[in-house]
């Protein structure tokens, strides 16, 4: 994991290169006109971003038209380079280390993080929302700073219906975490209709799978799922040090990066490319 933007650049084999990169996510089986779906065009490199121009219809796109990324005035190396960090498995990166890297303002580098995030929150990729399947652990997490003695949730606690899904061998291989609305909880347990809203939403629906038991409350998960206890906590603590305080409004795109890069990382290791194909699929504004 190179730390460095330019040592990354090298790496990559400069900015042309960073451009491939996306080009081979969006179409991985070559170019694809959007509009018709023929597969030849010619290129326009008379601007700083390629154009390709459908021989057939004459429909003209780039490598970002029409996601997220679409008018960035950004580099697209810089954007690759904060993906590459945030898949980062052990270090991450947050807004003030990213301005300093790349030499972007910080609302420029903020922006971009969260921009990412909201199109891994939104993608439909089942590293994020896939059904979990086979032997599976479910129940309470309640982020936030827990108020040890009160038997109501605080104004600054969350809590998050989680499972894991384990193979043979007994090894997590695919999680999925999902915010509790207050009307779904009674006091600090979580109510029948929010477990079955997270079961109808990530639990796979072959009768086994269904039959997995979603436990109400955070005592009794730390109890029967020590498994999805212990990645809940490690995974709370990551975006905890470092982002240093996350707003409840903003929560459930830091969650959504935590199990994206989980279950990627988990699938066959290529996290990055999973990212940026998650991102080129949005349709977010972009302004960094």
């Amino acid at each position: 994991m190179s730390d460095s933007y330019e040592a990354f650049l090298l790496e990559q084999g400069g900015e042309l290169a960073c451009l491939r990169f996306f080009f081979h996510c969006r179409w991985p089986s070559g170019y694809a006109c959007p509009q018709c779906g023929f597969r030849e065009a010619y290129t326009i490199a008379t601007r700083r971003m390629p154009l390709f121009e459908c021989t057939r219809c004459h429909y003209q796109t780039s490598v970002t038209s029409g996601t997220f990324l679409e008018g960035t005035r950004t580099p697209l190396s810089k954007w690759l380079y904060a993906m590459h960090r945030l898949s980062d498995p052990s270090s991450g990166i947050n807004a003030v280390q990213l301005t300093q890297l790349i030499r972007v303002t910080y609302k420029t580098a903020y922006a971009m993080l969260d921009k990412i995030r909201q199109s891994l929150l939104s993608t439909e990729s089942d590293l994020r929302s896939g059904s979990l399947s086979g032997s599976i652990e479910a129940g309470l997490a309640i982020w936030g700073r827990e108020k040890l003695s009160s038997l109501e949730l605080g104004d600054h606690e969350q809590p998050v219906a989680a499972g894991v899904a384990c193979d043979s061998a007994g090894q997590p291989v695919q999680i999925a975490l999902m915010e509790v609305s207050r009307s779904e909880m009674l006091d600090r347990t979580m109510t029948p209709m929010g477990c079955h809203r997270f079961k109808s939403r990530f639990v796979s629906p072959d009768p086994a799978s269904q039959k997995t038991t979603v436990y109400r409350s955070k005592y009794l998960t730390k109890r029967h799922c020590k498994t999805l206890a212990s990645i809940c906590k490690a995974g709370f603590k990551r975006i905890q040090d470092t982002y240093h305080g996350v707003s409840l409004r903003n929560l459930g795109k830091y969650l959504a990066e935590f199990t994206f890069r989980w279950n990627a990382l988990r699938k066959d290791g290529q996290c990055l490319r999973h990212m940026a194909v998650a991102c080129l699929s949005s349709r977010l504004p972009v302004h960094a």
